[in-house]
């Protein structure tokens, strides 16, 4: 199992008070056992509950659990095109548009596509724990893949990219993630109910076949304080 997947069966357990808030959870070695799996995907898995706010870890002293739920806002931990299709699942997401553009010049460098060329566009809203908006995100589909539109709306937190894979039968190969700091746009911070020109992450993420095609586009706006993104490195042996 991936570090992810540890992690979810982990917090879920954390929350059905198996490990109980103030009680120490199973030692590394006892969960490399169960999962039979290393003890640097088991620290991978323990880190991202930590960057979760569920445990706390001390040398030599254990991992404690702190809360049953998590805080409110997004960590991520991403090591896979899975993963992401895992975080959208978890994540409620309200539709609010779907419509077919036209890109400017402006928004065709934000993308880093042509300008003048067409696509259909699903914004969305994705909430936090607590139902607050926690992220806007945009995502250009390629029109060639526009019979989407009714799928998309009747699964609104399946990853779009899955969609497509599904109904066409192609696989994204690859995903380009930039990640930049940012001023929240007035228009973007009304929606997420942040200061306007308030600190921001602006994520910019490409979907490719595996001819290095462009099948989507998705831009991001997280607000500074309702996000963290999260990178384990792990050593190969």
């Amino acid at each position: 199992m991936r570090f992810t997947e540890i992690a979810a069966v982990l917090a879920r357990r954390i929350a059905e008070g198996t490990y109980a808030v103030g009680a120490l959870m199973p030692t590394e070695k006892a969960l490399m056992t169960e999962f039979g799996t290393s003890r640097h995907t088991i620290r991978a898995a323990l880190q991202q509950l930590q960057d979760s706010r569920l445990v706390s870890r001390r040398r030599g002293s254990g991992t404690l659990v702190e809360a049953r739920t998590a805080s409110t806002g997004f960590a991520q931990s991403l090591g896979s095109l899975e993963d992401l299709v895992a975080l959208a699942a978890t994540s409620p997401r309200q539709l609010k548009s779907v419509k077919e553009v036209v890109v400017d010049q402006e928004t065709a460098r934000v993308l880093k596509v042509d300008a003048g060329t067409r696509w259909l566009r699903f914004s969305s809203l994705r909430l936090g724990r607590d139902g607050a908006p926690m992220v806007l995100t945009d995502v250009y589909v390629d029109v060639r893949y526009r019979d989407i539109k009714s799928a998309v709306k009747g699964s609104p937190d399946r990853l779009i990219s899955a969609v497509i894979e599904e109904r066409h039968g192609l696989r994204i190969m690859s995903v380009q993630q930039d990640i930049s700091a940012c001023s929240l746009p007035d228009a973007v911070a009304d929606q997420l109910l942040a200061p306007r020109g308030g600190p921001g992450l602006f994520i910019l993420r490409q979907y490719r076949d595996g001819a290095r095609n462009i099948v989507a586009v998705s831009t991001s706006y997280h607000p500074a304080d309702r996000y963290q993104f999260s990178t384990v490195l792990v050593r190969e042996k």
